[in-house]
């Protein structure tokens, strides 16, 4: 079976300066005269948003990259964060922690971490707004949605559970009740210390945990349910319009945790993209976001450690991630998914961040390639990857597809 390849472009924050279209050009021309392109996803940058020393907006830069790609028959896709990053240009709904704190992180990167409430409605309509102020009026074939989700234990930066363990807003107290969710049980159940991180007993693949404490597994089903719908009428939003529909998710066994239930949200969208960065030591990266858990949860000491490894079939003793345990949580999720699952993997180099060589990308393309996918998304930003990582990427897709 042939391997489909996607790429993500990354053009710049909503309040960061764009790049220019011919660097975007240049480096898809470097990469389809080596190997062939499905989609291309890019964003966030507003096409409003002003350089005078280029061009006078970035509309350009998404005008003429949908040019480009439709003369080659490739998709375009708007990378669009939806409960993250969207606070940075709209007043909205902060969540609420469980202890009726409002989560005012800010990020010290380029990007924006603080999320809103997911399940206010108002929320919702305002990031459905800046579409269509924004980008209703570009030639998108479809949307890639981001940031559908909760914060992750990354995102707590030594306050435990303060993003985790939301959200506490009236909004999502009525939701709670709804589901019979004893809230004064919950706080209870953090204040027991466990071998696991939450009390984790099992792990049985695709995201689903047993826990020790049943309240907690209810509370994070709760979460799942309520991104669920909120993502159902968000879709619903794109599908009057004609769009295709991408998910950007955590890998599965970290999906929970922020409210996604990857198997059920595959159910919603035409592709999703598993970020499996097993080399990225920053969000969404694999040893980046397993150790917040760890840390946020307690489980600091090499007993709990090891423990929660062992449950859940990790070997930490490698160099990257656990290779063999990433292949398999991708071909759980993809006997399982309702729509074609394309591997997300890091090919950009970041100082620091994404130590990514031509080594680790052969290995990685190699053991996905097995796991029964649709292929791959190059990710998480084109423009970051060096040349030597694209002409591996290219000499190794090339030889899995000719097999």
């Amino acid at each position: 079976m042939s391997r489909e390849v996607v790429l993500q472009i990354f053009s710049g924050g909503f309040l960061e300066k764009f790049v220019p279209y011919d660097a975007v050009r240049q480096k898809l021309n470097f990469i389809l005269d080596r190997m062939p392109v499905h989609k291309v996803i890019m964003g966030w940058q507003f096409p409003s948003a002003e350089d005078t020393q280029s061009s006078p907006s970035a509309k350009t830069l998404y005008e003429e990259t949908a040019a480009f790609l439709s003369r080659k028959n490739i998709e375009f896709y708007l990378w669009f964060p939806v409960f993250s990053e969207t606070g940075s240009v709209r007043e909205l709904d902060s969540l609420v922690d469980i202890h009726g704190i409002k989560n005012e992180y800010k990020s010290d990167t380029s990007e924006d971490f603080s999320f809103c409430c997911p399940g206010n409605m108002q929320n919702i309509e305002k990031i459905l707004n800046i579409f269509t102020q924004e980008f209703d009026s570009i030639c998108f074939d479809g949307v890639f949605l981001d940031r559908i989700r909760y914060p992750s234990f990354a995102n707590n930066h030594g306050e435990s559970f303060k993003s985790v363990y939301s959200c506490f807003c009236p909004h999502c107290l009525s939701v709670y009740e709804k589901y019979n969710l004893d809230i004064d049980k919950l706080k209870n159940s953090l204040s027991f210390p466990a071998l696991l991180p939450l009390g984790i007993n099992e792990y049985r693949g695709n995201g689903e945990y047993g826990f020790s404490e049943k309240i907690i597994s209810d509370f994070f089903e709760v979460k799942a349910e309520i991104i669920y719908k909120s993502l159902e009428y968000i879709c619903g939003f794109f599908r009057e319009k004609k769009y295709g529909i991408g998910f950007d998710i955590f890998a599965p066994f970290l999906s929970p945790f922020t409210g996604q239930n990857p198997v059920k949200l595959s159910g919603l969208c035409d592709f999703i993209k598993p970020m499996m960065y097993r080399a990225t030591n920053a969000p969404a990266g694999l040893p980046f976001e397993t150790e917040a858990l760890l840390c946020e949860t307690g489980c600091t000491n090499d007993k709990k450690r090891n423990a929660f490894f062992k449950t859940l079939g990790i070997n930490p003793d490698t160099e990257n991630f656990d290779l063999f345990f990433a292949a398999r949580e991708l071909k759980n999720l993809t006997a399982a998914s309702a729509c074609p699952v394309y591997a997300g993997l890091e090919i950009n180099r970041v100082k620091d961040k994404a130590n990514v060589t031509p080594a680790y990308i052969e290995e990685t393309l190699h053991a996905y390639s097995k796991t029964g996918i649709k292929g791959f998304a190059l990710s998480w930003n084109l423009l970051d990857a060096p040349e030597e990582n694209i002409l591996k990427a290219a000499d190794v897709i090339g030889k899995i597809n000719s097999v």
